[in-house]
C-alpha cells in the first residue's frame, strides 16, 4: 500500500501548457522554502469576467497581472518602488495599477476582466489606461523562472509555452480555515474539486532545462601551445 502523503499529486507541464492553451486556469506552487503558496494562474488575453470571479472568490489573495519588459515598456508602466535594487529574490516588483479607460468603475469581475484583456492585447498602449487603477501589475524577470523562482516569472513562462501573450493573471490561494496561504492538503482539494492541473515551479524549471538551448558558442581562438597547436573555445549560458 502506497506511503500516505500531504505534498500535491503534481501535473506535468505539458498538462498546464495545454490548459492555458484552452483558456483554463492552472495552480502553481513554488518551494517550501521560498514563500510556500500556490496561486491560481491563467492567460490574460482570454480571461472572462467568470475567470475573474472564481479567482476572487476561490484565491481570496491579490489578483495581479504578471508581464514581460516589452510590455511594460510598451504601456509605460514603473515600478512602485526601487524593485531592482538589492533585495530577497522572493521580492515581488509591483508596477502602476491600472483600469482600461472604457472598464467603468474598474472594480467589477467584468470591468477587470476587459483591464486584462487590453493589458494583453499588443496594439494597447498607454493612453489607453487610467493610473492607478485597481488591476495590480507586475514585472517579471527576462529569463523567467531561471532568474527568479516566484510565481510572476512562472505565470509569464506558461502563458508564453502556450502560444499567448507574456501576460498572465494569477491570485494568491489563501487558507480557508483562515490561518495563511492554503497548505499542500488544501492545494491537492481544490486541484481536485475544480479539475485543475497542479504544477510546481521546481518542475518548469527542470522541464525548461531540459528543453531549451542554454548554452551558446560565442567564439574560437586557434593558439600554438608547446604541445602544438589547438584552439580556445568560449561559451555563455543564458539565465544561470
Amino acid at each position: 500500500m502506497p506511503e500516505a502523503t500531504d505534498e500535491p499529486r503534481f501535473n506535468t507541464i505539458d498538462e498546464a501548457v495545454d490548459a492555458l492553451r484552452r483558456g483554463l486556469m492552472v495552480i502553481v506552487v513554488d518551494a517550501a522554502e521560498r514563500e510556500n503558496e500556490g496561486d491560481f494562474i491563467c492567460a490574460a488575453e482570454t480571461i472572462t469576467a467568470e475567470q475573474v470571479d472564481f479567482m476572487l472568490r476561490h484565491g481570496s489573495g491579490v489578483l495581479c497581472v504578471p508581464m514581460s519588459e516589452d510590455c511594460a515598456e510598451r504601456l509605460q508602466l514603473a515600478p512602485l518602488s526601487d524593485n531592482h535594487g538589492p533585495g530577497p529574490q522572493t521580492h515581488t516588483n509591483f508596477l502602476t495599477p491600472v483600469d482600461h479607460a472604457d472598464a467603468g468603475t474598474g472594480v467589477s469581475a467584468a470591468n477587470r476582466a476587459m483591464t486584462i484583456r487590453a493589458i494583453a492585447d499588443a496594439n494597447s498602449r498607454a493612453k489607453d489606461f487610467v493610473r492607478p487603477g485597481h488591476t495590480s501589475t507586475l514585472l517579471a524577470k527576462s529569463g523567467g523562472v531561471l532568474r527568479r523562482a516566484g510565481h510572476t516569472e512562472a505565470t509569464v513562462d506558461l502563458v508564453q509555452m502556450a502560444g499567448g501573450q507574456p501576460v498572465g493573471c494569477l491570485i494568491e490561494i489563501l487558507s480557508q480555515h483562515g490561518d495563511g496561504m492554503a497548505d499542500a492538503a488544501e492545494l491537492r482539494q481544490i486541484a481536485e474539486t475544480f479539475n485543475l492541473p497542479i504544477i510546481s515551479i521546481e518542475d518548469l524549471i527542470r522541464y525548461r532545462r531540459m528543453r531549451e538551448q542554454l548554452v551558446a558558442r560565442e567564439v574560437e581562438v586557434p593558439i600554438v601551445t608547446r604541445f602544438g597547436p589547438t584552439r580556445v573555445i568560449a561559451y555563455t549560458v543564458d539565465h544561470e
